[in-house]
């Protein structure tokens, strides 16, 4: 809804810098535009007030179209991003906990060997 309210806003500008940019039409025998103002005066002489809206069924069709795409991918892109960040952390927190266990078990093994190789001392 709101590009659709702010196509029919622009709208006229973009018909405008269309007619700056293009060649001049033959009534003004080659003279081209030299300002936004010209053009929309030029056009709403003589083709009317409704010509500044040329193009305006397309746009919005093609706004439609793109926001419903955009919607329906960005749903689909939040659901695979949750679903990629879900695995991720369950790949880290396996790790993790992988290296918790073999330091626990190096620590383990080290104390052993640490006994083992004090002397025991009796008063």
């Amino acid at each position: 809804m709101s590009k659709a309210l702010a196509t029919i806003a622009t709208q006229p500008l973009i018909v405008a810098k269309v007619g700056l940019q293009s060649r001049p039409p033959p009534a003004r025998k080659g003279k081209p535009f030299k300002s936004f103002q010209e053009v929309i005066a030029y056009i709403f002489d003589h083709e009317g007030p409704m010509a500044l809206f040329k193009g305006l069924a397309p746009q919005i069709t093609k706004g439609v179209l793109v926001q419903g795409l955009l919607m329906m991918t960005k749903e689909r892109m939040e659901i695979l991003f949750i679903v990629l960040f879900a695995y991720l952390r369950k790949v880290r927190d396996t790790k993790l906990r992988k290296a918790a266990e073999a330091a626990s078990r190096q620590a383990s093994v080290a104390a052993g060997r640490a006994n083992e190789a004090l002397p025991v001392v009796m008063k």
